[in-house]
């Protein structure tokens, strides 16, 4: 691939497991890796990993649900790092409830953390890429948003992230910024349920698993010199499930 530039990356929520790959793939690759979760204990434990590994990283603490607490995370970034050239907006939750059991405030929460926190960071830290006329911004979406999923509040965030970053591009016209999500299948991480895990080889043609690092290897191309014209895009990481079958059986 052709870098030509180390860039420096926030990637919120990235003590979750699929950032494991992304955050070894930008460190391996010589960006400056910047790791934001909830906890800064959790944020500490991810970037030791960066670094124990040769790459170079920083810790913050953000709450994406609160617009104070990413006005600080920027404010904090911005003092120790100075401006960023690519967001990636990995921090998610999938709340595993049918529509008979959800309330109003379980299905505001999921879509506060996965589709409004997105919002949040980009609104804040877009201009200054838009200002200096190059970003790379990277959502992290998931095939649920493409083709629905039996978790409304989580199906509904996703579709809307995925919407999102197309709609962004109208506003990043002309400005040297891209945005793209990345839609994930079954991605080996704590938040997959055993019956995904066993659905896999009659579900997905591959019969793998996503590694992280897979997802990893598509933002460093995303962020790379030759991905400069791919904008608006849904990347479906998924073993070619969509195309052809539904994960879940019906309940």
């Amino acid at each position: 691939m052709n870098m030509q530039k180390q860039r420096t990356v926030l990637v919120t929520g990235a003590a979750g497991g699929m950032c494991r790959g992304i955050n070894a793939r930008l460190g391996a690759a010589g960006h400056m890796v910047l790791c934001a979760d909830l906890s800064l204990e959790a944020a500490e434990t991810a970037a030791g990993t960066v670094r124990e590994a040769g790459g170079r990283a920083e810790a913050f603490a953000v709450d994406v649900t609160d617009h104070d607490s990413v006005a600080a995370l920027a404010d904090s970034v911005h003092d120790r790092v100075g401006e960023i050239d690519v967001l990636i907006n990995a921090a998610g939750i999938l709340d595993r409830k049918y529509l008979k059991d959800h309330d109003a405030s379980s299905f505001e929460r999921t879509i506060d953390i996965n589709l409004v926190g997105p919002f949040r960071l980009i609104q804040r830290f877009a201009p200054d890429m838009v200002e200096r006329a190059w970003g790379r911004i990277i959502n992290i979406s998931s095939i649920a948003g493409v083709t629905g999923y039996p978790y409304p509040s989580y199906a509904a965030s996703k579709g809307g992230l995925s919407n999102l970053t197309r709609s962004l591009v109208i506003d990043m016209w002309g400005t040297g910024v891209t945005v793209n999500s990345i839609c994930p299948g079954v991605v080996d991480t704590p938040m997959v349920i055993q019956e995904v895990r066993d659905q896999v080889p009659r579900k997905v043609p591959t019969e793998q698993i996503i590694d992280p690092d897979e997802i990893g290897g598509v933002a460093l191309f995303l962020i790379s010199d030759d991905a400069k014209n791919i904008n608006g895009a849904d990347i479906l990481v998924d073993g070619g499930a969509t195309r052809f079958f539904q994960l879940f059986d019906r309940q």
